[in-house]
């Protein structure tokens, strides 16, 4: 199955301090009236696919016609995942949603702490808002998962955040040990914490920073068809990370010299694109991979 990472939209109502939004504020403002045409998106990724609706900068709700993606992604028979914060739509707008999606699917919301917390790196997000979604969510046929990124301020909630979960009715309870709390010794939690989150990465750290022995994201049995990521200008990139930091390394992916944009390319077509096929061939050698490869992901050393 092809899996796709989707950013619908560039819009969103929070500030998270770390986030690339917040740090290129007015190169953001300018795009934030961007989001995917349905019509070109349904197309390209066609029947039976994994789509994780997620926002690399914005939040996927925020989407202007957020209930007819889904739909027209229901009726394309495709597996849909929702990452959100969860904390800008009314009752009526989640009982809408709860009716489109079914049993393949999963919400899953970023919740940082509790009430007293999870504003304080979500800045702008309302708990009221959040537990409104989650009262009218439980009865449903989907999963739902509560996410939480540990930091100094709100570890020490971890326990009742946990018991919290169980109450309100989700499935799941994820531990998120980012590295957004690095350099920042205000954010950063306590070693046990820090300690965690290196220990369950499953790369090995080598040549400052560099990863070896590990398969990137974007390959499944030296395949590209996980995690293909396409961004809220309709724009193709083999994953989000080469999305992120297309401004860093210079690829054909590059925002001057990407060809691939899918109101006017296949996924076949990208796919089977000389260079394309030359890009992902490389990241199966450490010497030859993209840099972004070799340092989000790693390579095989040799």
């Amino acid at each position: 199955m092809v899996s796709f990472h989707i950013e619908p939209t560039s819009k969103c109502s929070l500030e998270c301090p770390l986030c690339d939004r917040t740090w290129f504020y007015e190169t953001f403002k300018k795009r934030n009236l961007h989001e995917i045409n349905i019509e070109h998106l349904v197309n390209f990724v066609g029947p039976n696919a994994k789509v994780s609706l997620c926002g690399n900068n914005g939040d996927p709700i925020y989407h202007s016609d957020f209930h007819n993606l889904c739909q027209k992604l229901k009726d394309n028979n495709c597996k849909i995942h929702i990452t959100t914060n969860g904390s800008a739509k009314t009752k009526k707008w989640w009982r809408q949603l709860n009716e489109i999606l079914d049993d393949d699917d999963q919400i899953q919301f970023s919740i940082d702490g509790l009430e007293d917390t999870n504003h304080l790196y979500r800045k702008n997000a309302k708990w009221k808002s959040i537990m409104n979604a989650i009262d009218v969510l439980q009865k449903r046929k989907f999963e739902m998962v509560w996410k939480f990124i540990v930091f100094k301020h709100n570890q020490h909630q971890i326990k009742d955040a946990n018991e919290l979960c169980a109450k309100l009715g989700f499935d799941h309870f994820r531990l998120e040990h980012s590295d957004r709390w690095l350099g920042k010794k205000d954010l950063m939690p306590d070693r046990e914490f820090v300690d965690t989150y290196y220990q369950q990465q499953e790369q090995v750290l080598i040549d400052a920073n560099y990863k070896a022995d590990m398969k990137p994201l974007c390959l499944e049995k030296n395949e590209p068809s996980k995690n293909l990521y396409i961004d809220a200008e309709g724009d193709f990139y083999p994953c989000c990370w080469i999305g992120t930091y297309r401004y860093k390394f210079k690829s054909i992916f590059s925002p001057k010299t990407n060809q691939f944009n899918i109101k006017d390319n296949s996924l076949e077509g990208i796919l089977t694109n000389t260079e394309v096929k030359k890009f992902f061939d490389s990241t199966n050698q450490f010497t030859s991979a993209h840099d972004c490869c070799k340092i989000q992901c790693g390579v095989k050393n040799g």
